[in-house]
């Protein structure tokens, strides 16, 4: 197999089996769809005021950087395949595990231990971030992904309180790598 589409499947693949536990899990009520808000949006203008006001955020915090010239973006240099591969797992796959682990199994957990909301959505947030590689990094780089990564992860936490549905971070998390990786295209 070519090193590249290996690589890149060992990439994907841990979110792919997450997810199949984690449908397995919802499957078998081990995990309660209600508990982590696993349907539509009460309100979908509330819903889309998250996602736009998201989007604008995420682009406009980018533009920033970019601007003040302290934004570090490596060029996209994978062949199509390892493209396709990687753009699936950053765009859908990552998105929905890490949504449904940590803005629905974790944040529903610490919820049920009476840990006050705003705690449970912080620690959460600090958590999402400690188990992201690049947080181990000292470079300015890292310290920015840090600091995006742990106000994103808060966005989420909220949006998923706020809208009683995980979809709703789900989608700025889809939107927020989205961006992300068209950067690596377009800059």
């Amino acid at each position: 197999m070519n090193p590249e589409i290996k690589s890149s499947l060992l990439r994907v693949f841990p979110f792919m089996i997450a997810l199949i536990f984690l449908v397995i899990a919802i499957h078998r009520n081990k995990i309660s769809k209600s508990e982590i808000d696993l349907h539509k949006p009460a309100s979908l203008k509330t819903y889309l005021l998250w996602i736009t006001g998201f989007l604008i955020f995420i682009v406009g915090s980018e533009f920033a950087l970019y601007q003040f010239r302290i934004l570090e973006i490596n060029p996209w240099n994978h062949t199509l395949i390892p493209s396709i591969i990687r753009i699936t797992g950053a765009l859908v796959f990552a998105p929905i595990v890490e949504e449904l682990i940590f803005r629905g199994v974790l944040l529903n957990f610490l919820k049920k231990i009476k840990l006050n909301i705003h705690m449970a959505i912080i620690s959460q947030a600090v958590i999402f971030v400690l188990l992201h590689n690049f947080a181990y990094d000292n470079t300015l780089s890292s310290h920015i992904g840090i600091i995006q990564s742990l106000t994103d992860a808060i966005l989420y936490g909220y949006s998923r309180h706020l809208t009683k549905s995980i979809y709703t971070p789900i989608t700025m998390h889809m939107l927020g790598n989205l961006v992300a990786t068209a950067e690596r295209f377009i800059l």
